[in-house]
């Protein structure tokens, strides 16, 4: 079968997953949307074809099953509107069968000042969200499956709300050279009693030559009532000078080694740039034998009046 046979049928699987369980309108939690990876940032948000790292379960639990090694990450974002805190923790686990991880993600603001009726101040309180995964993910063949249970909790001042949701992902290695990823976020989901969004997500990823990864998602929000395109581009220099791949699929991970004496031997680095809906992001990253450490850089929509300053995100990996 040949490369273009391969696209087109990864593309038909795409669009009739897509049309099989695009129905329903829904309210969505929209602080899960910025995305908790600053690799995955830094090219606009396009991932869900490819992502090979424990924040995958974030975005597209199949992904997961690519990780070769357990993971555990932290990233935060920096310089958001109004002192909003956000940030997130992950750990993930190699099983005889599949890829298991646990992933904690916290958004809020602390020490906001609270007014009564006629303007009379009550004192001080805190706004916070939290959002708790756990993601299981299995290799079939060509293909991988996801799936990632949700719990919300959330307060503000002494008024506590919570919800659940299930995110549910695919992924298929069509050859070395193209994956194809489907995901649909909050495919079962409640929040205070109210049904979030669900978005339904295709995505693409090509990999040309080693170390270069070109990926494309488009999101449907609220089953495609409306539509966000996310693509981006990233290379990894040195990651060509190793055969010994982590992943047979993007070509652009080394397998590490376990000992300690080695955890900065294998220099790569990384540079990467994407759109997310038209707005801007690019970053770089430096990876070694048992850790990674990237940075983001992305423009906010300006005409926005809930965040009109640029964010910075950093994420940090460990591998074991």
């Amino acid at each position: 079968m040949t490369i273009l046979k391969q696209i087109v049928l990864a593309l038909l699987l795409v669009v009739s997953i897509t049309a099989l369980l695009a129905s329903g309108d829904n309210h969505s939690v929209a602080y899960t949307k910025l995305g908790i990876d600053a690799r995955l940032t830094g090219m606009g948000g396009a991932g869900a074809g490819f992502l090979d790292n424990v924040s995958a379960t974030f975005l597209n639990p199949a992904t997961l099953a690519d990780v070769k090694r357990h993971e555990i990450a932290f990233s935060y974002r920096a310089n958001m509107e109004y002192d909003r805190n956000f940030l997130s923790a992950a750990a993930g686990f190699e099983l005889p069968l599949g890829y298991i991880a646990l992933s904690w993600l916290h958004a809020g603001t602390n020490d906001l000042i609270g007014t009564g009726m006629s303007g009379e101040p009550t004192g001080n309180f805190d706004d916070y969200e939290n959002n708790i995964n756990l993601s299981y993910a299995l290799k079939i063949g060509h293909f991988n499956f996801g799936l990632t249970p949700k719990l919300y909790l959330s307060k503000i001042d002494a008024d506590s709300k919570n919800g659940y949701g299930i995110d549910l992902g695919a992924l298929w290695h069509v050859n070395r050279y193209f994956n194809a990823g489907f995901v649909a976020r909050e495919l079962v989901s409640e929040f205070d009693g109210k049904k979030n969004t669900r978005d339904l997500i295709p995505g693409i990823a090509a990999f040309p030559v080693p170390g270069l990864v070109i990926a494309a998602d488009l999101v449907g929000e609220n089953d495609f009532d409306t539509t966000k395109l996310r693509f981006g581009a990233e290379y990894w220099i040195g990651a060509g000078e190793d055969d010994n791949r982590g992943s047979s699929t993007t070509g652009v991970r080394v397998r590490e080694s376990s000992t300690w004496s080695n955890v900065f031997a294998k220099t790569q680095a990384g540079i990467r740039a994407g759109l997310n809906d038209g707005q801007f992001g690019c970053g770089f990253g430096l990876r070694f034998s048992m850790f990674e450490v990237n940075y983001a850089y992305q423009l906010t929509d300006k005409d926005s009046t809930l965040d009109t300053k640029d964010h910075h995100l950093v994420s940090l990996s460990l591998r074991f």
